[in-house]
């Protein structure tokens, strides 16, 4: 038994919900996960231009379509622009990642005047 002044208010649980800790961003609810956080958003300067440039190579590959529900052309141009996408992809990549660089195979290039 309680003593004292009953509350006047009731307590009001909270199922939905988002923590900001500036760099990490936790996204919490209960009906999708009742245990913890759901989903978790990392925000770090260094991987977020790898991130940009990966959206930007997938929505260049994603096929484009006309009114009717044709599939457009993939044009020259088109194709030029994922080329460049792509290639200033894996050269972010490989600047965070150098581990992942393939290793040169072949011959080594000798020059004439050694």
């Amino acid at each position: 038994m309680s003593r004292g002044r009953p509350k006047e208010r009731e307590d009001v649980v909270r199922t939905k919900y988002t923590l900001d800790y500036g760099d990490v961003i936790y996204y919490f609810d209960a009906k999708k996960n009742p245990n913890g956080f759901w989903r978790v958003d990392i925000i770090d300067p260094i991987y977020d231009k790898l991130e940009k440039l990966y959206e930007k190579l997938e929505r260049l590959k994603k096929p484009k379509y006309h009114e009717n529900g044709r599939k457009k052309r993939t044009t020259k141009l088109d194709k030029q622009k994922m080329e460049s996408a792509e290639k200033t992809y894996w050269k972010e990549h490989y600047k965070l990642y150098p581990e992942d660089k393939p290793k040169k195979r072949g011959r080594r290039k000798s020059s004439k005047f050694d």
